[in-house]
């Protein structure tokens, strides 16, 4: 063994520790090379925990208030403002942060250029929006309550996270998340204590819609001021149209995403109607705590995973970064996934009212599903961080179509419990997928 005889393999890179300097040595010198990381972790974990436990007892009180009917109508205009906060994003929500990581002198063209594409399609999906709206009158199923909550859904779509990850800003933003989440569940929560009888959808929209624009006045007021615009030199237009063919399969695959946790939703409206979707999507409470922890745990391991899949990285650091990601995610997923699927008729018992029962079903197989998710998301980033594009695209094409091909077999007769079904099992192929590319990747090209 040579007097360096091992490394500790970081995001930011490969820190020499000699072995004879001791266990105490190393073990200062990894909180040291870590302290920005963990600091950001930290923030994100308090943050998440306080808006999960917050936003999960709002959304308990909405489904018990409204009943199953009204919350599956929520639950559709939910799933109506992913689809439309998906068509804006544009896959940038998967690239920008890799992309600002590898090619930092580019840094302030890439952040306006994705404001332009995101901008462009903002617009085009509010003028659909509105001609979905005055073509069918007024009967239409989109409401005027509907319509405000699907934009307040999807304008988030223009916010700066990625910019905010890739500065390791995230405890920042972190902070402005808290601010918007306090103030719509403060407002919520006055108008349930105090005039309980207006809670409606249009309420719950309009609200979201005044904290969002808040939330994205506080982020751009503070980035705008440190992203120098004066060195773009070439052409923003050229840039974002750029963006826009480079991203255009990462952009198809997440709307085949879609397939998985939303298309089912709308299929199970379709066929049993908004009770039917109100049980199901109370069932689904537990895996959007879940996905929250999991997805700020992500933006931490997001940048990193960009850099260990830059040109030069060898095998055996990626190996042991991508073991430790993956230890430290399933860890946290554990205990929600296993509490849902060994006891969800107590847990349906004790936070909905009796109409919700027949929920427990779904919500068991949403405890599976909650333990293979991390690990999928894992694979995922560093599938789009490694430039496989296509191959990302096929894994979803692939999980899309299984996804179509179960809720229609399965949602009329099975109902909600048809959907989770035909989640697990397709999203489970498409994550599967992921991993098998990802293991081949980390052995042949690093």
């Amino acid at each position: 063994m040579t007097q360096v005889s091992r490394f500790l393999i970081e995001p930011d890179g490969m820190i020499e520790v000699p072995e004879k300097n001791g266990m105490a040595i190393r073990l200062r010198k990894i909180i040291f090379s870590q302290k920005v990381h963990l600091q950001n972790l930290s923030v994100l974990v308090f943050v998440n925990f306080l808006v999960a436990g917050l936003g999960f007892l709002t959304r308990v009180k909405i489904a018990n208030t409204l009943g199953k009917e009204g919350f599956g109508l929520l639950a559709y205009g939910l799933v109506l403002g992913a689809y439309a906060g998906v068509l804006v994003r544009f896959g940038l929500d998967r690239t920008l942060v890799r992309d600002l990581v590898h090619y930092p002198k580019r840094f302030s063209e890439l952040v306006t250029a994705s404001l332009i594409l995101r901008g462009t399609m903002f617009t085009l999906v509010l003028i659909g929006l509105f001609v979905w709206k005055f073509l069918e009158g007024p009967e239409s199923e989109l409401t005027w309550a509907l319509l405000i909550l699907i934009i307040a859904h999807f304008v988030i779509s223009l916010d700066l996270q990625g910019v905010y990850d890739s500065w390791h800003k995230m405890s920042r933003h972190a902070v402005y998340t808290l601010i918007q989440r306090l103030c719509y569940l403060g407002c919520l929560w006055g108008l349930v204590l105090f005039v309980p009888g207006k809670l409606s959808i249009l309420w719950i929209g309009a609200l979201m819609l005044g904290s969002v624009v808040l939330y994205l006045f506080l982020q751009y007021n503070w980035a705008f001021k440190r992203i120098d615009f004066k060195n773009i030199s070439e052409s923003l237009i050229k840039t974002a149209c750029r963006m826009c063919r480079g991203n255009l399969l990462i952009w198809l695959a997440a709307i085949g995403c879609l397939s998985f946790g939303s298309l089912n939703q709308l299929i199970l409206k379709h066929y049993s109607g908004t009770a039917e979707l109100g049980g199901y999507a109370a069932a689904w409470q537990i895996v959007i705590i879940a996905m929250l922890l999991l997805t700020q745990i992500s933006r931490v391991g997001n940048p990193a995973t960009a850099r260990i899949t830059r040109e030069g990285t060898d095998k055996i650091r990626r190996i042991r970064f991508l073991t430790k990601y993956s230890v430290v995610m399933f860890v946290v997923a554990a205990p929600i996934g296993i509490a849902a699927l060994v006891c969800p008729e107590l847990i349906i018992r004790l936070l909905f009212r009796p109409e919700y029962a027949s929920a427990a079903s779904v919500m068991r197989i949403m405890g599976i599903y909650i333990m293979i998710f991390p690990l999928g998301l894992i694979a995922s980033q560093y599938v789009v961080s490694a430039h496989l594009e296509k191959i990302y695209f096929a894994s979803v094409i692939v999980g899309g179509a299984l996804s179509v091909t179960f809720c229609f077999w399965l949602i009329p007769e099975m109902g909600g419990l048809g959907a989770a079904i035909a989640l697990l099992i397709a999203h489970s192929t498409s994550m599967g997928l992921y991993w098998v590319v990802m293991i081949w990747h980390v052995r042949n090209y690093a």
